[in-house]
């Protein structure tokens, strides 16, 4: 297990069960040696006609030629997402005679083998094929279950290969969707701390450096990303990866995502639900963090009015709030009235708790914001420079959608994050018509 920091002052013992992370050129042969460690011999090897090109092949090569059996399952879905359906052809097609799971993709065929391993009991290897989401390390499934996107507890990988010269052939779309993933992280770090102060969550300042340290790294590379630099492709993998660990360390998801992975779920759940358009993940988070950047832009131009946020929080028309997240989400707006029911999240009494601490604490809040979320310029450029969307217009997303995309983003899951805030002001309709 990966162990860092012991003594950290938060208090917590910031642990990952991943035994070992393999990055760098010509590292995928080393794979015959990390399956001996685990005493494997018949390993069950999970692509898609995607990356069973990309890296498939030259895995089941170093497979045979040090002697290995395995069992080969490529999905052949037209359009693959981790829901029921995947899991359970994924599970059905489990040899039960082999010893490990191995992945070979990124995102969605990461969060079906983590699945699988955790059920299965077996040591679990993902070989990346690209640098696109920050899901490698973390513990957790992104899924689709019932309609709903959800965050699945699963099981870290044992070990993460990561070999360049395979990683940094992926589609551009890729490369550009692994930045857009980090840079939702001045995001998420900002939502952090705020939701430490208003709400009394745990926080660690240690592991936010991980993520702030990874995430400078990126974008002082990015310029090489486009031109599959060897030190601007590993910058992004290795920042990637740390957001998963980050995320084990601090047992939350906090470290790696808020509100602009928000936007991107909802997008995601329309699209399962009404067969609206999407795009890669990390690619929805770059255009959600730069709405979300200038909504932050914003909110720094209010001043906190006790009178006028009890006024909203009392008159909020809850139904009529719920009956748009029904017809703009369909059956995952369902469930997410369900979590709601439980979380009472919009309950009068713990509002007012939350406005006067947040009154309390607003030059604080002010000031994190100024000090996590660069100018909504400077994010413009960085995807500038990588050619990357930066408005939902651009991935075929109606741009009348964005106003009940932020509303919705406050039901997800128990997580404070910007449009929370914006209701707790009692200046949600300012926020929601600024798009």
């Amino acid at each position: 297990m990966i162990e860092f920091n012991p003594n950290c002052t938060c208090g917590k013992k910031h642990i990952s069960t991943i035994d070992k992370i393999i990055l760098g050129k010509n590292v995928l042969p080393r794979l015959s040696d990390v399956l001996h460690e685990y005493n494997c011999r018949k390993p069950f090897v999970v692509a898609d006609e995607n990356t069973l090109s990309a890296a498939g092949n030259a895995v089941k090569t170093v497979l045979d030629d040090n002697g290995f059996e395995c069992a080969l399952h490529v999905f052949s879905f037209k359009e693959l997402h981790c829901d029921e359906s995947a899991i359970g052809s994924a599970l059905m097609h489990f040899d039960i005679s082999c010893d490990a799971v191995i992945g070979v993709g990124s995102g969605t065929i990461n969060d079906i083998c983590k699945i699988i391993s955790n059920t299965t009991g077996k040591p679990y290897i993902i070989i990346c094929t690209a640098p696109s989401m920050d899901g490698y390390a973390s513990a957790t499934s992104s899924a689709i279950c019932d309609n709903l996107k959800v965050s699945l507890q699963s099981r870290c990988p044992d070990v993460i290969i990561g070999d360049t010269d395979i990683v940094k052939t992926a589609p551009d779309d890729m490369l550009r969707a692994g930045l857009g993933d980090m840079l939702a992280k001045y995001i998420s770090i900002c939502e952090w701390r705020i939701g430490h102060i208003v709400t009394g969550e745990y926080y660690c300042e240690e592991v936010a450096g991980i993520i702030r340290k990874s995430l400078k790294a990126c974008v002082d590379n990015a310029e090489g990303l486009m031109k599959r630099e060897d030190k601007a492709v590993e910058a992004v993998l290795n920042g990637l990866i740390n957001g998963g660990l980050a995320m084990a360390y601090a047992g939350v998801s906090r470290p790696a995502s808020g509100v602009e992975h928000y936007f991107s779920h909802v997008w995601d759940m329309r699209g399962v639900e009404f067969g609206t358009c999407t795009s890669l993940h990390g690619i929805q988070c770059g255009i959600a963090t730069l709405y979300a950047a200038s909504l932050y832009e914003k909110l720094q131009k209010i001043t906190p009015d006790l009178n006028k946020a009890l006024k909203f929080a009392e008159s909020f028309d809850l139904p009529k709030h719920r009956q748009m997240l029904i017809d703009f989400l369909g059956e995952s707006g369902k469930t997410m009235i369900e979590l709601d029911k439980k979380e009472q999240k919009f309950a009068v009494y713990k509002h007012n708790e939350r406005i006067n601490t947040i009154i309390k604490n607003w030059g604080s809040i002010l000031n994190i914001i100024k000090e996590e979320i660069p100018p909504t310029e400077e994010i413009e450029k960085i995807l500038d420079t990588v050619e990357a969307p930066k408005s939902v217009s651009d991935i075929g997303i109606d741009e009348k959608e964005l106003s009940n995309t932020f509303v919705a983003t406050m039901d997800i899951r128990d997580k404070y994050v910007l449009s929370r805030l914006t209701w707790d002001l009692g200046v949600l309709d300012c926020f929601e018509n600024a798009f």
